[in-house]
């Protein structure tokens, strides 16, 4: 994908880092989230070549959790949600160390690769895939500080499928982190540009409402 990039690019790749954010924030609190959502942002990290910024999540339709939750946080910064926004802010902040480490990157997407090939010749289940993933996650990203910390409650964290299902979806935050960068995202637009990213969220998911 090899293009010029708009502010609705960036609000795309923007939503899918509250998207993964927020299916964190769910795992860990109640350890339900919305499965569909959870997948497609987890199938993006196998996409590779995409077409364009919205179709490794499936489109705008596998993003509305995502659009929601940013409008949510950008329409009234006082009532934000800080864990949300504290994952944001974390996953930007991996982000940003991954793309300065060519070698990680490297052996991370090698992996991924190799991991799509796998799921070709061996149907995996969710679980069983999900939990590929995370080992990825403690492979690669744990190690490097700060650690992404999480919060929630012990029986949910203490729970291996969904503390698997969690890392997961922080391994694909980083991904759509990464994509916001490349977009010609920065942090600053998180406040000077605001009311421009809200409208465009908000247009957005209006259309697949």
């Amino acid at each position: 994908m090899s293009r010029d990039y708009s502010e609705r690019d960036r609000v795309v790749a923007l939503a899918a880092v509250f998207q993964a954010a927020r299916l964190v924030k769910d795992l860990a609190r109640s350890g339900r989230c919305d499965r569909s959502a959870l997948e497609q942002t987890i199938q993006a990290l196998f996409d590779f070549d995409p077409a364009d910024v919205a179709s490794p999540f499936g489109g705008l339709e596998g993003l509305q959790w995502g659009l929601r939750t940013l409008i949510a946080q950008l329409a009234s910064p006082a009532e934000r949600d800080l864990e949300i926004a504290g994952y944001v802010i974390s996953l930007i902040h991996h982000g940003d160390k991954l793309m300065g480490d060519r070698e990680r990157i490297d052996n991370l997407t090698e992996d991924l690769e190799n991991l799509k090939e796998k799921q070709v010749h061996v149907e995996l289940p969710g679980f069983t895939l999900n939990a590929q993933l995370a080992r990825l996650y403690q492979t690669y990203i744990s190690p490097v500080p700060p650690q992404i910390m999480v919060k929630g409650e012990p029986m949910y964290l203490q729970n291996p499928q969904i503390t698997d299902d969690i890392r997961a979806a922080l391994l694909a935050g980083l991904r759509a982190a990464v994509l916001w960068r490349q977009c010609g995202g920065k942090r600053w637009h998180l406040l000077t540009r605001r009311r421009a990213y809200e409208g465009i969220a908000m247009d957005l998911a209006e259309q697949n409402a």
